[in-house]
């Protein structure tokens, strides 16, 4: 008895790991499929319960239910049927769409169904034995997908049966999608602030990696070959000067991490603008010596006149601020308005001079000694942005030094 159970086991082992590696060597795998084919062929065999019909008289009545267009019917007895031959995929694939045909009651009972579809054709794909099952199985579920929104495995899963087999329909579902929802230009950005801009196209998947060489696809007018960059879904094209305009060409072809490139060539006349009046300083904290220059640095961009506000929070206040969630963070004007009236005092108020050059990087020392005077221990907030129009947002964080 222990021998034949012993057997028994083995044999369902074997069977399983069979079953593993031919599923493993299909080229379309997806786990929450994989796992959704176990639970449903669970669920459907305790439906099914005992089978008494001949499985000629089950495909007898699911051919009549179907004819009737009773696809409830048809799924039923379809379900007795993968139960009698499971390893049939063309039971699969019948039980699949007759699913795909019932009209749901529903929103709820729609998802439901169509995830049920969505499986049973898997279970067909996985257990097809040659390449005709195999991309019905793959179309069937490229339908489902898409049916659920589900762009990037529905073109997978119909690119990979179009590799099988070639047909027209096919074809034209799948074109329609990929111009819809496949790899494709999204929208570009300027990175006219930074020292040294940049242009970056930004793609719905991720490229193909940064060892990838773009440099024949992407072609800037006036330059051989233009510094690049790539980052996950986006391509930069890096060196660029202020107060240029660029003439850049996206190739067809430019290639992605799935396996679809860039079907049409895209062009751009693109104006990077000179940076925005900016200003920020060289470190979270500074320590001010005792004696000699008392100066901080402020780095400037684009402004004649950094307005420049200081607050002094003294020893009563002082454990409570280090230990607050704002400490060495920019604050913003509501921050620094709260900060004067709760726990610090406004000790100065006024504009620095700069000698600004277009577009650069200016640093400038605050005189701190001239414009307090003298300085009384304790924690001092300084905040600086270029003069000018005030913000509408009193949220928005301003250049702040601690010291």
């Amino acid at each position: 008895m222990l021998a034949s159970v012993r057997a028994g086991v083995i044999a369902a082992l074997v069977t399983l790991a069979s079953a593993a590696s031919f599923a493993a060597d299909k080229p379309f795998q997806r786990d929450e499929l994989a796992d959704g084919a176990i639970k449903l062929e669970a669920q459907i065999k305790a439906e099914a319960g005992t089978v008494a019909k001949p499985l000629a008289a089950l495909r007898r009545d699911a051919d009549t239910a179907l004819a009737r267009r009773d696809f409830r019917a048809a799924t039923q007895t379809l379900g007795q049927i993968v139960t009698v031959a499971p390893n049939e995929a063309a039971n699969w694939l019948r039980l699949a769409r007759a699913v795909m045909q019932i009209g749901p009651a529903d929103e709820r009972e729609r998802t439901t169904l169509l995830e049920r579809a969505s499986v049973a054709a898997y279970v067909a794909y996985q257990r097809a034995g040659n390449r005709s099952e195999e991309a019905d199985a793959l179309v069937l579920l490229g339908r489902t997908f898409a049916e659920r929104k589900l762009w990037r495995p529905a073109l997978d899963s119909l690119q990979l049966s179009l590799d099988l087999r070639e047909t027209a329909d096919v074809r034209g579902l799948y074109e329609q999608l990929r111009d819809q929802h496949g790899f494709r230009l999204l929208d570009y950005s300027v990175d006219s602030d930074a020292a040294s801009p940049r242009i970056c196209f930004q793609f719905s998947e991720a490229l193909a990696g940064k060892r990838a060489d773009y440099s024949p696809f992407v072609a800037v007018a006036g330059e051989d070959k233009p510094a690049l960059s790539t980052d996950d879904k986006q391509i930069c094209v890096e060196g660029l000067k202020h107060g240029e305009r660029y003439t850049i060409t996206l190739r067809a072809g430019l290639p992605a991490s799935v396996k679809e490139t860039l079907a049409k060539s895209a062009d751009f006349n693109i104006y990077v603008r000179d940076r925005k009046p900016f200003v920020r300083f060289t470190g979270k904290a500074y320590v001010l010596p005792r004696s000699g220059q008392r100066g901080i640095p402020v780095v400037s961009v684009n402004t004649r006149t950094v307005k420049v506000e200081i607050y002094r929070i003294g020893d009563r206040n002082l454990i409570d601020t280090v230990l607050g969630r704002d400490f060495q963070t920019n604050l913003s004007s509501y921050d620094l308005e709260r900060l004067g009236k709760q726990r610090g005092t406004k000790v100065w108020t006024g504009e620095l001079k700069v000698e600004p050059t277009l577009n650069a990087d200016v640093t400038t020392a605050f005189p701190i000694g001239e414009a307090v005077g003298d300085l009384k221990p304790g924690v001092y907030v300084m905040a600086a942005q270029p003069a000018g129009p005030k913000a509408d947002n009193n949220y928005d964080e301003i250049a702040t030094q601690w010291f």
